[in-house]
């Protein structure tokens, strides 16, 4: 069937997969993005992408039958993907929720990821989130976890809960606290990791610079040693800044990589230490609800995966240095 539409002011600077989701009934995001993808929308005539952004007055043409035949249980299937992950929502209000992202989930859509992500389950989950935030890619997002860590995230529903929980973490009165399973035995019970990040010269990933460089940019790390196996590590972390894969980075220049970190691994670490998943979770956080001023505390349980883990690690006494 085709659809027609001209857009108004309401939607000047929107991105056509997101218009398209909310003006189609039934289909979601990354159902679009499929059918958008096999040529099935125009705008002014001439065949869009996923990441047209609209202005106003634009003229679209959709038609959702293309490739139906072929494609039709393989966008049911996309329709579902992202939900078959186990998305907990812990809490939510009119303002905010708060869940629990999965491992192997992707948070927003990029370059080589256009659906299936955290972002196409919240606007499945509540529609009017689409329009939340600054920047369509990414509707609601206070912060990211890469697709390998999973934990707390806070999401905004309102443009006012969304400007309030920014400044909050602009000021850092928003508490983060992660559990991680390091390589190695942490000679402190605690320390401070200050490396300064910026993107590597070698590798597609992030490289931590000594404080004094002026290369990339300012981070701060703070570490507990909850237990030491033989071997590995139990870390508590809180990060006062939020840069691309800081924790990451910052343990593998500290000597102590993540275990199941693929990409920030040292070649001499225990290679029979083979997890499901990257050991690294947000499992603690806290906020100041924007609409009633109280202070919001959430935590969740590890993973099954550490234990798992720390079960192979345990033939040894492990010792425990604080709860």
């Amino acid at each position: 069937m085709q659809h027609e539409w001209t857009v108004d002011n309401g939607s000047n600077g929107e991105r056509l997969d997101i218009f398209l989701a909310a003006h189609l009934s039934g289909k979601t995001r990354s159902a679009v993005a499929k059918l958008l993808k096999n040529g099935a929308g125009k705008v002014n005539d001439k065949t869009a992408s996923v990441h047209r952004f609209l202005k106003t007055g634009d003229s679209i043409i959709f038609d959702d039958g293309v490739g139906t035949k072929k494609s039709t249980s393989r966008q049911k299937a996309e329709i579902k993907e992202a939900s078959v992950f186990n998305i907990d929502i812990l809490e939510e209000t009119d303002d905010w929720l708060v869940l629990d992202k999965p491992s192997g989930l992707l948070v927003h859509p990029d370059s080589t990821h256009l659906s299936n992500t955290l972002v196409d389950f919240l606007v499945d989950h509540y529609p009017p989130l689409q329009k939340i935030g600054e920047n369509p890619e990414r509707p609601g997002i206070m912060h990211r976890l890469d697709k390998e860590v999973s934990g707390l995230m806070v999401i905004a529903k309102t443009q006012a809960a969304y400007d309030d929980l920014k400044h909050q973490f602009a000021e850092h009165s928003v508490d983060k606290t992660y559990l991680a399973l390091v390589h190695g035995e942490m000679e402190k019970d605690f320390g401070e990791i200050k490396f300064r990040i910026a993107r590597s010269k070698t590798k597609a990933r992030m490289a931590a610079r000594p404080e004094h460089e002026d290369e990339g940019k300012a981070a701060w790390t703070h570490y507990e040693t909850v237990t030491r196996f033989p071997g590995a590590t139990l870390l508590k972390l809180k990060i006062f800044s939020g840069r691309t894969h800081q924790i990451r980075a910052h343990l593998l220049a500290l000597g102590h990589p993540v275990i199941g970190d693929a990409l920030y691994s040292l070649r001499q670490t225990d290679r029979k230490l083979k997890p499901a998943r990257l050991l690294l979770q947000a499992i603690e956080m806290s906020f100041t609800d924007p609409a009633s001023g109280e202070r919001k505390t959430f935590s969740i349980s590890p993973d099954p995966a550490f234990a798992e883990t720390e079960k192979l690690l345990s033939g040894s006494n492990a010792h425990t240095t604080s709860s």
